[in-house]
């Protein structure tokens, strides 16, 4: 079977879709498609893909709506929606977007009745919702547990991007004087530059990094933290949070999903739902350790259930 994965391009920088193009190549036919352009009017490769001839076509993240889906000559599709993308229009935020959310919600219905949707989620509650709209599976990720990091004195580590908390509300609750180091790193998704740093009134003990980490730069950072923020507000699966439980960081983080589906605030880690009382980190040690052994735990029935993926996507379109 051949299989068309269109992706965010972004991910070709983060190589954060790899672990499921991985488990789809073992069985299938595996091309991607790199998705760019801007987020209103993105370039789906829609020429490239037909003459290809897939079987299906997964996209990842992004659904377009329903005129470009007419456009692919293969029609069966598989949706990969994202928790974190919810939140990139906030009708709070924007009054204009109220408009945006009636239109996506007919383009859904539409959507829906013209090519009986199917969806993968990585996330609890975007379970419960797509699965009213079409044949969903849900698959809750967790990566292969890592060393123990070493937890002698508090070091920070925070990775601010566009989308990701704001640094200068992180100060209003995080006592910054009770960390030996801080690592604040700047970088988007993409590898641009995110330099906020100089509107920010930064304590001695931080080192600033404004650049993109190679991989041995990242672990040697890594090696040395055993604090982190979870940078964003929620998450679609959370690969950075998932990856600093991993290694027994303690991780605190905003009282959303992808967060609160795999943290227990202080059984194994911290959530926060304001910034209007400082954060105790007094028992960070234990947090850390515990956090690595739920990752621990939850790996070994993701590698039991991973591969079901695989048959759910062979006889999806089979009848019963």
């Amino acid at each position: 079977m051949k299989i068309a994965f269109v992706d965010d391009y972004c991910h070709k920088k983060t190589n954060s879709t790899n672990f499921l193009v991985n488990i789809l190549k073992k069985e299938f036919e595996i091309k991607r498609f790199w998705r760019n352009g801007i987020i209103t009017f993105p370039n789906y490769n829609i020429v490239e893909i037909n003459k290809w001839n897939p079987d299906k076509i997964i996209f990842f993240q992004r659904i377009p709506i329903f005129t470009i889906l007419k456009k692919f000559n293969c029609k069966k599709f598989i949706f990969i929606p994202m928790y974190d993308s919810k939140g990139f229009f906030n009708i709070k935020k924007n009054p204009i977007n109220l408009f945006r959310s009636i239109f996506l919600k007919v383009n859904d219905i539409i959507t829906d009745l013209l090519f009986k949707t199917k969806f993968i989620t990585f996330s609890n509650s975007d379970f419960k919702d797509f699965s009213k709209r079409g044949k969903t599976i849900l698959l809750n990720y967790y990566p292969k547990p890592k060393k123990q990091v070493q937890q002698k004195k508090p070091i920070l580590f925070f990775w601010e991007r566009v989308d990701s908390l704001p640094f200068s509300k992180l100060m209003k609750i995080i006592n910054f004087n009770k960390f030996e180091k801080i690592y604040f790193m700047q970088r988007n998704d993409d590898g641009s530059e995110c330099l906020h740093h100089s509107f920010y009134d930064l304590p001695k003990n931080v080192i600033v990094i404004d650049k993109w980490l190679s991989k041995n730069e990242y672990e040697k950072i890594m090696n040395k933290t055993n604090i982190a923020v979870a940078p964003r507000l929620c998450e679609g699966i959370g690969h950075s949070f998932l990856d600093y439980m991993s290694r027994g960081i303690c991780v605190f983080a905003f009282n959303d999903s992808t967060h609160n589906e795999y943290i227990k605030h202080e059984i194994n880690g911290l959530l926060f739902k304001d910034y209007d009382n400082l954060i105790n980190f007094q028992n960070w040690k234990k947090l850390g350790k515990n956090a690595r052994k739920s990752i621990k735990n939850g790996y070994v029935d993701w590698e039991l259930n991973k591969h079901k993926l695989i048959n759910w996507i062979t006889y999806l379109d089979k009848p019963k």
